[in-house]
């Protein structure tokens, strides 16, 4: 049913790798359960915004690793759960 993510640490949102780091993998898998393209990225910044980064727009997850990082694995436990898109915004909300 749903795919097994790894924890997601605050150093991750500055390593520099040619692999795909867990948060990314998180990204993807939103964009692609919001619909793809324009409508899946907009609920996947939905739903990071509603799991806790509270951010503007252009700021990037570096430049607040702890609040990123805490964002995004509460989505990861959600995940583990479902991979509906309202049942997640409710799970991580």
């Amino acid at each position: 049913m749903s795919m097994q993510l790894a924890v997601i640490n605050p150093e991750d949102f500055s390593k520099i790798t040619t692999e795909r780091l867990p948060h990314q993998e998180i990204e993807s898998k939103l964009i692609l359960i919001g619909g793809g393209g324009v409508e899946g990225t907009a609920f996947k910044n939905k739903l990071v915004k509603a799991a806790g980064w509270n951010k503007l727009r252009l700021s990037t997850y570096a430049g607040n690793p702890e609040l990123a990082a805490s964002a995004f694995n509460k989505i990861r436990e959600a995940l583990a759960q479902t991979e509906n898109a309202e049942e997640l915004l409710r799970l991580v909300s």
